[in-house]
């Protein structure tokens, strides 16, 4: 079995130093450099490397409009992937890889034997934990609705008997629900359970209210997505991010800072009591690549135009967010509030992630904010999500010119019908994930109070199961 290895540098620029064992083929390096730029780039960029470096059949296993939300849950995930070394095992490559928002995972590439050496298949562990590559959910069409609950549970409860799901899971067809049922506990000091009233962190989930937000102020006519910052918000304290555009914050690549990294680690978490108070720690930062030129993932873009729907609408950010998304989604228990205050049906998050740490869960409210932002930190249960995908289905959120843009991606707008209406979206941090999948008919939401990724691969694995379903 031949086995080969790339060093940091090679593999970060590609470039042409320090290879070990057997050097790859000339079509092995190409289709890893390809790879890595589509990721990296746009939707459509990432599309014309699929149709350029995927086989056939790999590209019949998922639609175009199903790469489109692959690209978008990379880019949520990671931001930017940058290769750290590259292991060959037989016929599958496994790139270990960061994220520009600090997430680890090994991405695999599995390539046909002989050149070309196309991609053949794709799959992502997270953190390079094995317990991150799902197996698949034992589900076929001629299962009767008990069939189909009784295989879920039988699926999801050796995860958490393993203490690596912690949770709620919610299935829907077409918003009639097919199966939900909360594990685990939302309270693991005090032995309370979650139920499916419990409220969860959702992490970048937020993003997308952001987003409807915005789409609702350029259908009122009260923004355009060419406007800039200096427009908008004349008394930015950063000069030279004063020519971002809107479409270039949603889009990741205005260059704002991020509020993560040592300043905000260091920081008294109680400081950050809203999305202004974010606003005031961001705006001032040196941006990360001067607007337009570089797609990042970027936590303070979304802060920004969270100010922006704030100084437009009169509220604050967070009572936008409620009156104009939460409620007319009927979203009943979705809010934004105050971790160190008591607050009822909420979890508490857990994470094995502290410097130096045993590996047993403790809780990560001191890592976070003790409110959220325009980049994440809204809390909702499970219905809550559910309702949030049929009122942007339904257009009772935007109108159908706007509804088209949510979907699209690089400022498109998604083809009409059901299947340009899917979506995957998710959030995580320390002892929070969330996770939303929907193809225009089945719905599956995962909240979990442990860390990624949990909720995702379950949904993901989910998602897929119940997509082969009548």
């Amino acid at each position: 079995m031949g086995r080969w290895v790339m060093t940091t540098v090679v593999a970060a620029a590609l470039g042409a130093t320090g290879l070990i064992a057997l050097e790859p083929s000339p079509e092995i390096r190409a289709r890893i450099s390809a790879f890595v730029a589509g990721v990296n780039g746009t939707a459509d960029a990432f599309e014309a490397m699929a149709q350029a470096n995927f086989t056939p059949a790999a590209l019949a296993r998922r639609s175009a409009a199903e790469r489109r939300q692959l690209f978008e849950r990379l880019h949520g995930d990671f931001g930017t992937i940058q290769v750290e070394r590259v292991l060959r095992e037989g016929d599958t490559l496994n790139l270990k890889v960061t994220g520009s928002t600090g997430l680890e995972a090994t991405i695999n590439l599995e390539l046909e034997p002989e050149p070309p050496n196309r991609i053949a298949g794709l799959g992502v562990e997270v953190g390079g934990d094995a317990r991150a590559r799902m197996p698949e959910v034992p589900l076929t069409s001629s299962m009767t609705p008990e069939d189909v609950s009784k295989a879920l549970d039988g699926y999801i409860a050796p995860l958490v008997a393993a203490d690596t799901f912690s949770g709620t899971v919610l299935v829907a067809k077409n918003g009639t629900r097919m199966f939900e049922r909360a594990y685990g506990l939302a309270d693991r000091a005090q032995r309370v359970a979650n139920t499916m009233a419990t409220r969860f962190n959702v992490g970048s989930i937020n993003k997308a209210f952001t987003k409807t937000a915005i789409g609702q102020l350029v259908a009122q006519g009260k923004l355009a997505l060419t406007d800039t910052i200096g427009a908008r918000l004349p008394d930015y304290p950063n000069a030279d991010a004063k020519p971002a555009t809107i479409s270039q914050l949603i889009d990741h690549t205005a260059g704002i800072a991020d509020f993560f990294g040592d300043r905000f680690a260091a920081a008294p978490k109680d400081r950050f009591r809203s999305n202004a108070d974010y606003f005031a720690f961001v705006a001032p930062a040196p941006l990360t690549a001067p607007p337009g030129t570089k797609r990042q993932y970027c936590n303070g873009c979304y802060v920004v135009l969270g100010e922006i729907i704030a100084r437009l609408s009169g509220q604050t950010y967070e009572d936008y967010i409620r009156s104009h998304v939460f409620a007319p989604a009927g979203m009943k228990t979705a809010d934004f509030f105050h971790t160190d205050e008591v607050q009822p049906d909420t979890s508490i998050g857990y994470t094995h992630r502290f410097p130096g740490g045993d590996h047993t869960f403790r809780n990560a409210i001191f890592m976070h904010g003790v409110a959220g932002s325009g980049a994440g930190g809204a809390w909702a249960a499970a219905s809550d999500l559910l309702a949030f995908d049929l009122a942007m289905r339904g257009e009772r959120l935007l109108d159908a010119k706007m509804t088209a843009w949510f979907y699209g991606s690089d400022g498109k707008p998604a083809p009409g019908g059901p299947e340009g209406r899917a979506i995957g979206i998710a959030g995580g941090a320390n002892g929070i994930n969330a996770a939303l999948e929907s193809d225009g008919s089945w719905t599956v939401v995962v909240l979990a109070n442990v860390d990624p990724p949990a909720a995702e691969q379950l949904a993901r694995a989910v998602a897929a199961a119940v997509g082969r379903l009548q």
